[in-house]
């Protein structure tokens, strides 16, 4: 059985900024497809530098918006 967490620990969990590669595997989905529902507005990426982008876990393992 998993440890058993509480509310607080699994929010900041979830609040944690993931790479698109571990986001994408969250969602179960190519690297490329997660890219194209950024682009279409359906997920919320997070700018980590000039060229590296991001996204909270809570956002990855959200239904895609606008569906």
């Amino acid at each position: 059985m998993p440890p058993k967490t509480t509310d607080a620990e699994h929010e900041r969990w979830l609040d944690e900024i993931v790479t698109l590669k571990e986001a994408a595997k969250l969602r179960k989905v190519h690297v490329e497809t997660l890219r194209g529902e950024i682009r279409l507005g359906r997920l919320k990426a997070v700018k980590l530098s000039l060229k590296k982008r991001g996204m909270t876990r809570r956002e990855a393992l959200s239904s895609s918006r606008g569906l």
